[in-house]
C-alpha cells in the first residue's frame, strides 16, 4: 500500500513540475450497386421459376414483378455501402460461412478465467496510476526535463571555462591576485565535485526516459494480450491452453510496466530535485567571476 502510493505521488510530482478519392469511390459504389442488382435478379428469377411453373401465372407474376423490382427483397439484401465488395455482401446475406461476430463485441470481451482477472486487475491498477495524464504526457514530461539538463550542462561548462580562463589570466601576477586566485580555486572544487554529479543525472535522465517508454510498451502489449486470450477462449475450447498462456504473459507485461514505471518515476524526481541546486551553484560561480573581473 505505502509503494503504491509512492508511486502514485511520484507521478503526481513529475506532473506537477512541468477521404479517399471520391470520384473513385462513387465508380467503385456504382460497380458494387450493378452487381447487387445482378445477382437480387437471379435470386429473385430462381424464385420464381421454382414457385410458378404454370405459364399463366408466370406471366402474370412477371407482370407485377416488373413494376416492384426490389422492393420484395428489402429485407433480403443489405444495401451496399460505398466500397463493400460483392463477396462482402455474400458474406452478410449468409451465402458463405461467416465467422464468430460475438468474439469482435467489446461487451463480451470480459475476463472470465482466473488467470484472466488477475492480468485485467494489474492493468487496471496502472490505468488507474496513470489517470488522465497516459504516458505519451509522462514520456514527454521526462523529454522536457532532458532538454532542461542539457542547457544546464552546456551553461555548466560555460562557466567552468571562463573560471579556468580567469584563473590562468591572474596567475601572470600572482602575488597581488593571490586572493582571487585562492576565490576561483575554491569555487573551481566545488564545480568539480558538482561535474559528476551532473553526468550522473544526465545519465539516469537517459535511463529514465527508456524506462518510461518501456512501462508504455508492455502496458500496451499487456492489453493486447488479454484482448487475444479472452477471443481465443471464446473461439474455441481447443484454444484454452493457448488463451491460458496469453493472458499469464499479459499479466507479466503488466508487472514489467509497473516496474519500469516505479524505477524511471524514482530517476525522474531524484533529477527534478537536483536542479535547483545545480542552477543555484550555476548562478553563483557567475557571481563569483563578476566580482574578480571587478
Amino acid at each position: 500500500m505505502e509503494k503504491n502510493l509512492l508511486l502514485y505521488v511520484l507521478l503526481m510530482i513529475g506532473l506537477m513540475s512541468c477521404n479517399l478519392d471520391s470520384k473513385l469511390s462513387g465508380n467503385k459504389g456504382q460497380k458494387n450497386n450493378n452487381d447487387v442488382k445482378e445477382f437480387s435478379d437471379s435470386v429473385q428469377e430462381d424464385a420464381f421459376n421454382n414457385l410458378y411453373s404454370n405459364q399463366e401465372k408466370q406471366k402474370v407474376f412477371t407482370k407485377n414483378f416488373g413494376e416492384r423490382k426490389f422492393n420484395d427483397l428489402e429485407d433480403l439484401i443489405v444495401p451496399v455501402e460505398s466500397g463493400v465488395s460483392l463477396e462482402s455482401l455474400n458474406n452478410k446475406v449468409g451465402i458463405s460461412n461467416i465467422s464468430i461476430e460475438h468474439v469482435q463485441k467489446k461487451e463480451d470481451l470480459i475476463p472470465y478465467t482466473n488467470e484472466e482477472k488477475k492480468a485485467d486487475e494489474s492493468i487496471k491498477y496502472l490505468e488507474n496510476i496513470l489517470g488522465d495524464s497516459g504516458f505519451s504526457e509522462l514520456i514527454k514530461n521526462v523529454c522536457i526535463l532532458k532538454d532542461e539538463y542539457a542547457l544546464i550542462k552546456d551553461d555548466f561548462y560555460d562557466v567552468i571555462g571562463k573560471i579556468q580562463n580567469k584563473k590562468t589570466l591572474l596567475m601572470e601576477n600572482y602575488k597581488n591576485n593571490r586572493d582571487k586566485i585562492r576565490r576561483l580555486a575554491q569555487l573551481q572544487n566545488e564545480l568539480n565535485k558538482q561535474h559528476i554529479e551532473l553526468d550522473q543525472l544526465i545519465n539516469k535522465i537517459d535511463m529514465a526516459e527508456n524506462e518510461m517508454r518501456s512501462a508504455a510498451f508492455f502496458f500496451d502489449s499487456a492489453q493486447k494480450r488479454l484482448k487475444e486470450s479472452i477471443i481465443k477462449r471464446l473461439e474455441s475450447k481447443k484454444n484454452a491452453s493457448y488463451a491460458l498462456q496469453l493472458s499469464r504473459q499479459a499479466q507479466m507485461d503488466a508487472s514489467s510496466s509497473l516496474s519500469n514505471l516505479e524505477a524511471s518515476s524514482l530517476k525522474r524526481n531524484e533529477a527534478l530535485g537536483s536542479k535547483k541546486d545545480i542552477k543555484d551553484l550555476i548562478e553563483n560561480a557567475k557571481t563569483v567571476l563578476v566580482s574578480v573581473n571587478g
